[in-house]
């Protein structure tokens, strides 16, 4: 059992505070806990999925394929999930994880966690929840990606920023020739939208600085971009 201190629900919560004290000392003791600099592969697509990934800090890119372009349909941070979908459904990672900032990333048995699930409902319903939500925009945003300009393509990465970030005002963690490569577009494009976006007034940008100053219009385009 538990200590009996409140533990949180629902996808906000982490792992940490929904298993109990002995499930969490297994998965402690029997994981790796792997430091990734910039820019190093955590999964490569097509492998196998027997080990569960949990990016304990920094942020990934997943990356796919679209139309012969690269294009990173999800970015990660702090206290997240990496291809928990594919763990559990295909069995194989259908998408490359890069880092974009040095990340530390634990690596836990995928066995371990089957386990876990069948003794404790609340970790499965955890599962479930992160499973449905990801799942969910993963799907709306690849269908949006493969229809979308750059200016779209970039106005979405923005706005996926902003969510991570929790502000319409953060720092790039990445260059414009990085910020290229994670949209799929060439740096000449990537710098003409956000050219195009500031004198529009939709943003503002100082170097790697961002300020969101329109965002309605802002997920306008990156709907319909």
């Amino acid at each position: 059992m538990n200590s009996g201190r409140a533990r949180k629900s629902g996808t906000e919560a982490t792992w940490h505070e929904i298993v109990t004290e002995e499930e969490r000392g297994q998965i402690m003791s029997s994981s790796e806990l792997v430091t990734f600099r910039k820019g190093e592969t955590v999964i490569k697509q097509g492998t196998a999925a027997g080990q569960i990934y949990f990016l304990e800090s920094g942020m990934v890119k997943l990356m796919s394929e679209h139309h012969n372009r690269m294009t990173a349909f999800k970015i990660l941070a702090d206290n997240s999930f990496v291809g928990l979908m594919c763990s559990f459904a295909q069995r194989t990672f259908d998408f490359t994880a890069i880092t974009i900032t040095p990340s530390l990333v634990r690596i836990i048995e995928r066995d371990l966690i089957e386990r876990i699930i069948r003794n404790n409902g609340e970790f499965a319903m955890h599962v479930v929840e992160i499973m449905s939500v990801t799942t969910n925009k993963i799907v709306r945003d690849l269908i949006g990606l493969s229809h979308k300009h750059a200016e779209g393509a970039i106005s979405t990465l923005l706005l996926e920023l902003a969510e991570i970030f929790d502000s319409n005002s953060y720092r790039l963690p990445f260059s414009r020739v990085e910020l290229a490569d994670t949209a799929g577009y060439s740096k000449e494009s990537v710098i003409n939208c956000l050219s195009s976006l500031q004198r529009d007034g939709i943003i503002s940008v100082s170097g790697k600085s961002v300020v969101i100053k329109d965002p309605a219009r802002l997920q306008s385009i990156a709907r319909h971009g």
